[in-house]
This record gives structure tokens, C-alpha cells and sequence, in this order.
């Protein structure tokens, strides 16, 4: 099993983990309940392109199977 499979994945983690991690060095100590902001950003994001291209992809699927019929 290929651990690089999901490509969105590996794109959007490294931009929000050095966010997270600079929040989290650069905010003082009440405030580090921002950085977690970031990660249920990041979640959001990943999941929504996620069904964007499931979408996407269903619609292509779709439109191709009526050009054959």
C-alpha cells in the first residue's frame, strides 16, 4: 500500500501544520486555542475538495455515459 496516495492530502498538510506550528510559537499562552482553528480548517478544506472531485468526477461519468447511449 502506497502511504503517498492521497495527493490533497499531502498538499495541504505541510502549509496548515507550519501554520499551526508558527501560531503556536508566536501567540502567547491564552491564545493557543487558535492553532486549533487551523487543524479544523485544514479538515474542512481537505473534505471539500474531497467531494468536490467525487462530484466532479460523477458528473464526468454521468455526461459521458449519456454521449455513449
Amino acid at each position: 500500500m502506497n502511504p503517498y496516495r492521497n495527493k490533497r492530502y499531502w498538499i495541504l498538510m505541510p502549509p496548515f501544520l507550519l501554520t499551526t506550528l508558527g501560531l503556536f510559537f508566536i501567540l502567547p499562552e491564552d491564545k493557543w486555542e487558535y492553532p486549533f482553528l487551523v487543524v479544523i480548517a485544514f479538515w474542512n478544506t481537505y473534505y471539500a475538495w474531497n467531494d468536490y472531485t467525487l462530484k466532479k468526477s460523477e458528473e464526468t461519468n454521468e455526461s459521458t455515459e449519456k454521449r455513449i447511449n
